[in-house]
């Protein structure tokens, strides 16, 4: 096939964002306002029924009787099928529209979430653990696809930024929730109670959604296959992928690393683990704003900035001898990293024609669950090897960070690629 034949899904959005931004959506300003505080709620619920195991692990290991390793696979069992399902789901939301996807996610995800506190066995354990990353899955790329639903172009990285963001509020409710629960209930109560909240979202989430009309296949529209052959998708899932190894890392066994380095209880272990979170959560914002406002092709520059903030304050948590420090150095890291967070998901957004940016964000966000799938494993392996240590741990963080701004080094927007073969 000759180069003047050849098209690119990048080619189909450059003409189509022009289109777009002089139409209307279905949603009103206040079904918008409405819409958004949904997605942010539903999130906040994901991420904070996620932090739950990072903090609950504790007195989990306790009652299993689990080892470090152990210990380490019952946190990635979630994201190995959460990092599967976001393939399936971004290609669902793209050909039928985004709330049979949300809201079957939200409820799968609140029935696994109330099952975990019955589970008796590992191996119990483990398969919720499971089933809950098929329930979770969904979410990302198919509110990507909300996001284009009711979102112009113009407006449409402070909308997801702010929804994404969502996971550092979860993760600071999730810290302090939880750890409170803990101490006053103990774990299984407190994952029954996050499991009835989830199932109240799931019902008010169906009737914020307007419902969307099947989608036939249109000759822009890019499939997986052609949109994984262009190097900015590509580039982009590896930067998130060596990125999140570092997020996941930090937020799987940081309590654990509170608890038992710095001797501080469960209770005062999630609270001082909620702090880097809010200001996570405010800078994320701030990043969406500066990319709807100005980011628009420099990307690049984003993501370098991001990675190298994330690799200088990890290296400089080596040199924390305080807890107030540690916390400081934390924050700092977490704030480079919320660059690069939402740097990569305005990406498709802002790149990709409104027909393929579902399929586009599942396979960004496959490159950063398969990481999150691997990195508690790989901490609690490294943690056995070096049985009080967490320093072979550490310098593995280290080596994520910096693949990560190698590769956006690299990065360029698809219009500078060699035209993928689409048609």
């Amino acid at each position: 096939m000759s180069s003047s034949t050849e098209t690119t899904a990048v080619s189909a959005a450059n003409s189509h964002l022009g289109a777009s931004e002089c139409r209307s959506t279905p949603y009103s300003a206040a079904r918008k306002t409405f819409l958004l505080i949904m997605l942010l709620a539903s999130w906040i619920l994901a991420n904070a029924d996620r932090m739950a195991m990072s903090i609950s692990i504790v007195p989990i290991t306790r009652d299993f009787n689990l080892d470090a390793r152990s210990a380490g696979l019952v946190l990635s069992a979630f994201y190995v099928s959460y990092s599967l399902m976001q393939l399936a789901a971004g290609w669902l939301g793209d050909r039928f529209g985004s709330r049979l996807v949300l809201v079957f996610s939200v409820a799968c995800w609140s029935v696994f979430t109330g099952l975990t506190g019955f589970a008796s066995t590992f191996a119990a354990l483990f398969a919720i653990r499971v089933l809950f990353g098929i329930g979770e899955g969904g979410f990302v790329p198919a509110s990507t696809v909300t996001i284009a639903e009711a979102f112009l172009h113009r407006d449409r990285a402070r909308a997801k930024s702010l929804v994404i963001g969502a996971s550092f509020l979860g993760s600071a409710v999730g810290s302090s929730a939880i750890a409170t629960l803990i101490h006053n209930h103990g774990w299984r109560y407190a994952y029954h109670a996050f499991g009835v909240v989830g199932i109240i979202v799931a019902v008010v989430l169906w009737f914020a959604i307007k419902p969307a009309k099947r989608r036939a296949r249109t000759a822009g529209q890019a499939g997986f296959r052609k949109l994984f052959a262009l190097p900015m998708l590509r580039k982009t899932m590896l930067i998130f992928f060596f990125s999140n190894i570092v997020y996941v890392a930090l937020i799987s066994w940081m309590p654990a690393f509170l608890i038992r380095t710095r001797h501080i209880d469960i209770l005062h272990a999630g609270l001082a683990s909620s702090i880097p979170y809010l200001i996570a959560f405010a800078c994320l914002n701030g990043v969406g704003w500066l990319l709807d406002k100005a980011g628009q092709g420099r990307e690049r520059q984003f993501m370098l900035m991001g990675g190298a903030t994330a690799f200088v304050f990890l290296a400089a948590m080596a040199l924390a001898h305080s807890l107030t420090s540690l916390l400081a150095m934390w924050t700092l890291c977490l704030v480079g990293y919320t660059v690069i967070y939402g740097t990569v998901f305005a990406i498709p957004l802002k790149h990709m024609q409104d027909t393929s940016v579902g399929t586009a964000a599942g396979i960004i966000n496959f490159g950063g669950q398969l990481a999150a799938a691997i990195a508690p494993a790989m901490i609690g392996m490294l943690v056995d090897l070096t049985p009080g240590s967490y320093l072979g741990a550490y310098a593995a963080l280290l080596v994520a960070a910096l693949g990560a701004v190698l590769v956006a080094w690299t990065w360029r927007p698809a219009s500078a690629d060699r035209p993928a073969r689409l048609a």
